[in-house]
């Protein structure tokens, strides 16, 4: 379904963004190196085969949007997967696997991710005032 890119998003290299679904990186999100976010992903279940190159029906792919919320940072090796809402102002860990949604302005690490402690909302303000300044030039 695409990949759309809002305003001032940095994707470092070697990032692999990848799915059939709909992934949304919103305003000021930054993904580090390394970072994969996935909008698909196999049935690991087995109870189904994977592999792009088995027919579709021996397979499950699980497929569903992923949204990046404004002022999000994912820190390198990070891995996000399909489903995942990553709510404005939180923060990635680096090294972390993102298996369900994160809250708003908490900041998430591990395997799988866990909040670990709340984030300042001062890049809100920061918005703000870089907002005033465009709008002036």
């Amino acid at each position: 379904e695409g990949i759309k890119i809002g305003r001032y998003v940095h994707i470092a290299v070697f990032c692999s963004i990848i799915g059939t679904k709909n992934i949304n990186f919103d305003d000021y999100s930054c993904i580090s190196s390394r970072v994969s976010v996935y909008s698909s992903s196999d049935d690991y279940s087995g109870k189904y085969m994977t592999n792009p190159t088995v027919p579709k029906q021996y397979t499950n792919v699980i497929s569903n949007p992923v949204k990046i919320g404004k002022h999000v940072v994912i820190g390198s090796g990070s891995v996000i997967l399909p489903g995942v809402h990553l709510s404005d102002g939180c923060a990635v860990g680096s090294l972390s696997l993102i298996v369900k949604d994160c809250l708003p302005s908490f900041l998430y690490a591990g395997i799988p991710a866990k909040k670990i402690k709340i984030r300042s909302k001062n890049i809100f303000k920061l918005e703000n005032d870089l907002s005033k300044r465009l709008d002036n030039n």
